[in-house]
């Protein structure tokens, strides 16, 4: 059980049915490209050795995944998954052990499942392992074969198979697991399909069973698993059955979430216990919401940390690289852009608030906005602790408020204030007497 696991992710397809510039492993799911779920995967079954293998739009997906430990492979020419395999095996000629063979395109697979195709192979000592899955529908896949002692015989594709071949509701994956040193002889004997000019992984079954190898396989316990993603359609189903699978988890770990069909939760954003999240939330990227936090309806988070105890909403909009600290309020229409709100800090109606830091227990009045932009430039605004900013206040960055600053109702404020200062900027009122019945004759006489 603790032979070297390598991992070979074929990405080189073009994915023309998803009618698209993008290479198809780079469309997003869950806010990350597809390919990442197999790098994940990878990483964690611990493997010594990630070969990505690239072909169409290569330069795109060597840039979307820098960073990551992974050596690359060139397919050329797109002429199957078994010319896919030997296009990576040079990347992994001093490696021996296991070799997962994976997809860029087929988000979906737990690990857990994959470490049971490993523990299937160890126990029967075997040199491949092939993932089922069983289907309703299993049209367009290729159909496991099986002998009279229900062992595999063979794999045969849908449009080469038989009416009774047709029939059978087991299907493969793609998704193997090989003894390295197994399949370098039988790879090199795949022949090409005389149809459609291809190689294809598939005929490792035949070319092991002739060398009297085991092969086996493993049932995935749910075809989602096994999804590829070829087109929109199949990406949205592959969506929502991700987005299924976050909220049950996080509500599993204690967040309370209501009308949670209309919540949107992307992989990597972290939530603790105790939280709630009402109706219409979408929360992005790597944002964090701490313990006790509540999202009020249609409230949008993005890349950014929300404190313990926080508020947010409804109908607020938090943007990448803002930190709402422990029991802050954002309210009603709020926004809030690269902004620090301090602990305890409100701003509960109409405001945009961007490149600005707040101090603890300041009180931001409805329509107050930071211009924060030159046309050129972004600046910054400071407010002390608690300040307040009366309603309608414009403060024209890069300003500074001082702690208990007060700022009255519709003052634009472009100096800084002391602390413990009141900035008023207005013209003086006049009232004009008997206004109105002037103005009512005027118009009669029109």
């Amino acid at each position: 059980m603790n032979e070297n696991v390598s991992c070979l992710i074929l990405a080189a397809g073009k994915g023309e049915r998803m009618r698209s510039d993008l290479p198809k492993v780079l469309h997003s799911l869950g806010g990350r490209p597809l390919i990442r779920y197999a790098i994940e995967n990878a990483r964690l079954l611990k493997a010594s050795n990630i070969v990505v293998i690239v072909g169409h739009k290569a330069p795109l997906v060597r840039e979307a995944l820098k960073g990551e430990k992974v050596t690359f492979a060139v397919q050329r020419e797109q002429l199957g998954t078994a010319h896919a395999v030997v296009c990576g095996l040079p990347a992994l000629k001093r490696s021996k052990g296991l070799l997962y063979i994976l997809y860029g395109d087929v988000p979906l697979i737990r690990p857990e499942t994959l470490r049971s195709m490993k523990e299937r192979l160890v126990e029967e000592e075997a040199s491949l392992v092939v993932l089922t899955a069983e289907m309703k529908n299993p049209s367009g896949y290729g159909r496991i074969v099986r002998d009279g002692r229900g062992e595999v015989s063979r794999i045969v594709e849908h449009k080469d198979a038989e009416d009774w071949e047709r029939e059978i509701h087991e299907i493969n994956s793609g998704i193997y697991l090989v003894r390295i040193e197994d399949i370098r002889s039988p790879l090199r004997r795949v022949r090409q399909n005389i149809v459609k000019g291809e190689y294809y992984l598939t005929s490792l079954v035949e070319g092991l069973l002739a060398e009297g190898k085991r092969v086996t396989t493993l049932k995935a316990d749910d075809a989602q698993e096994v999804m590829g993603v070829n087109t929109r359609r199949e990406l949205a189903d592959a969506d929502a059955e991700l987005q299924r699978r976050i909220r049950n988890r996080w509500m599993e770990a204690g967040v309370t979430m209501w009308s949670p069909e209309t919540i949107r939760i992307d992989a990597e954003a972290r939530l603790a216990p105790d939280v709630v999240l009402h109706a219409g939330t979408v929360i992005t990227g790597k944002s964090a919401i701490a313990r006790g936090a509540e999202i009020f309806p249609y409230s949008v988070i993005e890349e950014s940390v929300v404190g313990e105890g926080a508020r947010i909403g409804p109908f607020a909009h938090v943007r990448p690289e803002s930190h709402v600290a422990a029991g802050a309020h954002v309210g009603n229409f709020v926004e809030l852009k690269k902004t620090k709100l301090g602990p305890g800090a409100k701003a509960n109606h109409l405001a945009y608030l961007g490149d600005a830091v707040i101090g603890s227990r300041a009180n931001v009045g409805a329509g107050t906005i930071t211009c924060n932009y030159d046309g050129f430039h972004k600046y910054p605004t400071v407010i002390g602790e608690e300040a307040f900013i009366g309603s309608d206040t414009q403060l024209v960055a890069p300003v500074r408020i001082g702690k208990r600053a007060w700022i009255a109702a519709g003052t634009t404020v472009t100096q800084d204030v002391p602390d413990g200062a009141l900035a008023v900027s207005r013209i003086e009122q006049r009232n004009i007497p008997s206004y109105d019945a002037k103005r009512r004759r005027k118009v009669k006489r029109v």
